[in-house]
C-alpha cells in the first residue's frame, strides 16, 4: 500500500528537524558554556575533585551529544536544560566507562504527566482508558520522561530527585533491575540492602519513604534521592546505606546549600 506523498513529506521533515536541533546543540556544546552552567545548575560538582568534575564535565557533554532530548505538551527543551539533566545522569556513572549506554532518550513535561496503565488487573486483563499522573518514569527500552518543574524543584532542593531516581533504574536495568546495579559489590551489595529493607520496615524513616517497600528496584532508586538530597540525614540514619552507596558512585557528600 502506497502512503500519500504528504505523508512521507511531513515524516521527512519531522525528521531534517530533529537532525537540525540536534546539530544546533551540538554546536552550542562549548566546554566552557557548558561546565559554567553546570557549576550554577548542580550543587553536588562542590563533591567533585578536580579530577572528577573534568570527567563529570567529560560525561555529560557525551550524554548531550548522544541522547535524544524532547519536549513534550508545549515544553521545549535549550541546550541549558539538556545539560543540566545530563549531569544529573553523569552524577551517577563517574566511575563508568560509558555514561548510561542504554539511555537514548529523555521526554520532559513542562509537570507531572499522564500516562497510560499498562499492568494487568488481578484477572489478567489491561484497562487502556485508565492512566496514571507520573513525575518521571524510566523505561526498559532506555527511554525515561521527567516533569521538568519537579527537576527544578530537587535543584532548589526538595526531598525527592525525579531525574536521579529515573537515572537509577537505568543503571539498575543494565543488571537485571533487581535494585542492583551493575559493577555492586554482591555479596556486600546484598546484606547491607538487606539490613537496610528490615530496619526500615521496622522502624520509619525521615529521609526513605514507604514508597521504597514497592520492591528492591525501588527501595534502590529511593535510596539514591536521598542520597543526593539529603545525605546528612541518610548517614545520621542509614549510616552503611549511605557508604554503600558513597563508595559505589565513588563520591564523598559534603555541604549542599539546601541540605
Amino acid at each position: 500500500m502506497n502512503h500519500p506523498l504528504w505523508l512521507l513529506a511531513a515524516v521527512a521533515a519531522v525528521v531534517a528537524l530533529m537532525i537540525w536541533q540536534r546539530a544546533r546543540r551540538r554546536r552550542a556544546l562549548d566546554e566552557q558554556q557548558v561546565a559554567r552552567w553546570l557549576d550554577a545548575d548542580l550543587p553536588w560538582r562542590a563533591w567533585l575533585d578536580d579530577a572528577q568534575r573534568a570527567r563529570h564535565l567529560a560525561h555529560t557533554r557525551r550524554l548531550v551529544r548522544r541522547v535524544h532530548f524532547h519536549g513534550c505538551a508545549g515544553q521545549e527543551v535549550d541546550a541549558r536544560m539538556a545539560v543540566t539533566i545530563g549531569g544529573l545522569a553523569a552524577l551517577l556513572t563517574l566511575r563508568a566507562r560509558s555514561p548510561m549506554p542504554n539511555l537514548h532518550a529523555v521526554l520532559v513535561y513542562p509537570g507531572p504527566f499522564w500516562v497510560p496503565q499498562d499492568r494487568p488487573d488481578e484477572d489478567g486483563l489491561v484497562d487502556d482508558e485508565v492512566e496514571v499522573l507520573h513525575s518521571g518514569l524510566s523505561e526498559d527500552n532506555g527511554r525515561v520522561l521527567l516533569s521538568w518543574d519537579d527537576i527544578r524543584q530537587a535543584l532548589a532542593g526538595a526531598e525527592h530527585n525525579v531525574a536521579v531516581h529515573e537515572f537509577a533504574h537505568q543503571l539498575d536495568a543494565l543488571s537485571g533491575g533487581e535494585g542492583a546495579p551493575a559493577g555492586a559489590p554482591a555479596e556486600r551489595w546484598s546484606q547491607v540492602m538487606h539490613d537496610a529493607w528490615t530496619a526500615f520496615e521496622r522502624h520509619p524513616s525521615s529521609v526513605i519513604d514507604d514508597y521504597a517497600l514497592e520492591g528492591p528496584a525501588e527501595f534502590f532508586a529511593v535510596a539514591v534521592e536521598a542520597f543526593f538530597q539529603r545525605p546528612a540525614v541518610l548517614a545520621a540514619e542509614h549510616r552503611a546505606l549511605h557508604d554503600l552507596l558513597a563508595r559505589y558512585f565513588g563520591l564523598m557528600p559534603g555541604h549542599l546549600p539546601f541540605a
